[in-house]
């Protein structure tokens, strides 16, 4: 059930021209803000790149949550979705340098 609802929400919110005013379309926006993780799972393995990049622009989730969508593509061997998170990972929060004392 919950994987239908969340089809749902993803095909609504994504639609082209939704009206934002809907309530359907802000149910939808709720549902995905809630449940961020499985959307992004969900787009992972469908490899929609575009719309990662538009949940990421929305804010909610951080460069902890990027690492791990990042983690759950190279596990699943999702390259084009691998290659657009490390994408946005470069862009918002680069690559950190990690240092190894002597």
């Amino acid at each position: 059930m919950q994987d239908i609802r969340l089809n749902q929400a993803v095909e609504i919110y994504f639609t082209e021209g939704a009206d934002r005013s809907r309530k359907e379309y802000q149910e939808a926006e709720k549902y995905l803000k809630l449940r961020i993780r499985p959307a992004m799972e969900l787009l992972i393995q469908r490899e929609e790149t575009d719309k990662m990049e538009l949940l990421e622009k929305q804010g909610w989730f951080g460069e902890k949550e990027l690492d791990l969508f990042i983690d759950k593509a190279q596990e699943s061997k999702k390259i084009r979705s691998l290659v657009g998170l490390l994408h946005l990972k470069n862009d918002k929060y680069g690559f950190h340098e990690k240092k190894f004392p002597l």
